[in-house]
């Protein structure tokens, strides 16, 4: 199986489990693996047959600008199933990643599977 790799999608959310936390926007980067075959895609080389990753990332700063969140686990959920609705992806691993104080980020990753 193929894959599309987005790394580090820099995205603005309200996101934290305090309220002061949430109040103002923070700076959050998320990866995403979409698995599919790409095979006609790139025999065709027409874009049709593939995901557009632009069209991948303005659905996800949609998802991470359209609420707050408590849970980076919460956020990371909603882009992995929302990919899987929209996309012709069987398979997607999302990490979440946030800036903590005093580390490089925490970060969630999920796994999630299209139920065919």
């Amino acid at each position: 199986m193929d894959k599309i790799i987005i790394k580090d999608a820099a995205l603005f959310c309200n996101i934290g489990v305090s309220s002061k936390e949430r109040s103002k926007k923070q700076k959050i980067f998320v990866d995403a693996e979409l698995f599919l075959d790409t095979k006609k895609a790139a025999n065709s080389d027409d874009i049709r047959y593939t995901i557009n990753y632009s069209d991948v990332f303005s659905l996800m700063k949609s998802i991470a600008e359209k609420k707050e969140y408590n849970l980076v686990e919460a956020l990371a959920n909603k882009i992995a199933e929302s990919i899987l609705d929209k996309f012709n992806a069987k398979k997607i691993i999302v990490k979440v990643k946030k800036k903590i104080p005093n580390m490089r980020y925490a970060a969630v990753e999920m796994t999630r599977e299209k139920n065919d």
